[in-house]
């Protein structure tokens, strides 16, 4: 995570964009760790996290929207900085959000994308993370969300690679925990009630099955927060 705070602490966000923003994690991020910035803007497509993010924001200059992604409603070349974090994989046309993402950004302006990666070193408290993330993914397709599992790093890398972005840096991070069986009750309850709900429904077994496969693990080996990419780059001219 140190790696993460260093690269916001060197930048003037000016106006900000957090794309994609769920209930606001990333926007706490900029907010205590950016250098500067005048404003934050988020937006999502989900009026129930946009509801939740507007309560914990009652800044001036922090504002949240529900926004279609895919045609955000901002002039070309607003935003001096442009983020995303944690949302490449649940975002269903990626190349048109990416390409939004681009246009609202000025010439020279920042762009930053976080993403978790699903291979690479891993501790074994790490895949867990892993494993139930893939797991929670099936279960929302299952349920109609678009929700994929997670990309390789060389998977991140490539989709990096078509954007119009110069000086690229990528660098690897992962949130540090001492004891991987702190949230463990917490994320047991949790499986078991998304298991409760797939009891309800037809053709889960193999669901479940993993689900309680899953829920055995945490309580052997733990669970961390997998490692991520921070990707960097400015828009070109």
């Amino acid at each position: 995570m140190n790696e993460i705070i260093k690269i916001l602490s060197k930048v003037d966000g000016g106006n900000v964009l957090d794309a994609a923003t769920g209930k606001g994690d990333f926007i706490t991020t900029l907010k205590q760790h950016l250098k500067s910035y005048t404003q934050i803007i988020g937006v999502d497509s989900s009026q129930r996290c946009v509801d939740y993010a507007q309560k914990i924001f009652p800044e001036n200059n922090i504002e949240i929207f529900r926004m279609n992604l895919e045609d955000m409603q901002f002039e070309d070349n607003y935003f001096d900085m442009v983020c995303m974090s944690d949302a490449l994989h649940h975002i269903k046309n990626r190349e048109k959000v990416l390409n939004e993402m681009i246009r609202v950004l000025k010439p020279e302006g920042l762009m930053l994308i976080t993403e978790m990666y699903c291979d690479g070193e891993q501790t074994p408290a790490q895949e867990t993370h892993i494993i139930m993330h893939h797991w929670v993914a099936s279960v929302d397709r299952l349920l109609g969300t678009y929700h994929q599992k997670t990309f390789t790093r060389k998977e991140l890398q490539d989709i990096i690679k078509k954007m119009p972005l110069k000086k690229v840096q990528i660098t690897d991070f992962y949130v540090p925990v001492d004891d991987p069986s702190k949230n463990c009750p917490t994320l047991l309850r949790n499986c078991q009630e998304i298991i409760k709900r797939l009891q309800t429904m037809e053709n889960t077994e193999v669901l479940i099955k993993e689900g309680q496969e899953l829920m055995q693990r945490i309580k052997d080996i733990g669970y961390a927060s997998a490692c991520r990419l921070a990707i960097t780059g400015y828009k070109k001219k």
